[in-house]
């Protein structure tokens, strides 16, 4: 199993950029639905989590992990370029602020910056798929 492994890592990176960019182009194809169906919800239907708990800022951060920031880290592991550092900074930076400061559905549904991290994120996924592939 290791020896599989350890010959093909990139197309394990590949195939993990495959399916990032299908979630994000399947956000970036539903979000006027995603809107809508944000701004129907009352206060009243909202869930009973706590959203300013610990265990659920947790949650999300593991999750925004494995949705983003471990594709930051092989990028930079692999390119080893400061144009992509400094983009993975910035990216990193945009997605913590979010995960951090936008945890309740009032701000969910007012705010658009999970939209345009998911445009940069799609940009930066397919740009360094293209990069894999070339190289």
């Amino acid at each position: 199993m290791v020896d599989f492994v350890s010959g093909n890592e990139e197309i394990f990176i590949i195939i993990y950029c495959l399916i990032l960019l299908w979630v994000n182009i399947s956000y970036l194809i539903d979000y006027k639905k995603i809107q809508k169906e944000l701004r129907e919800i009352s206060s009243e239907d909202e869930i009973d989590i706590k959203p300013e708990a610990l265990s659920f800022l947790v949650f999300v951060l593991v999750f925004n992990f494995f949705r983003r920031w471990l594709l930051y880290l092989l990028a930079i592991s692999i390119t080893g370029s400061i144009v992509v550092i400094i983009v993975t900074s910035v990216l990193f930076i945009i997605g913590l602020y979010d995960s951090i400061f936008n945890y309740s559905l009032a701000k969910v549904k007012e705010s658009k910056m999970q939209l345009y991290l998911v445009v940069m994120d799609t940009l930066f996924i397919s740009v360094f798929a293209i990069y894999l592939f070339a190289f």
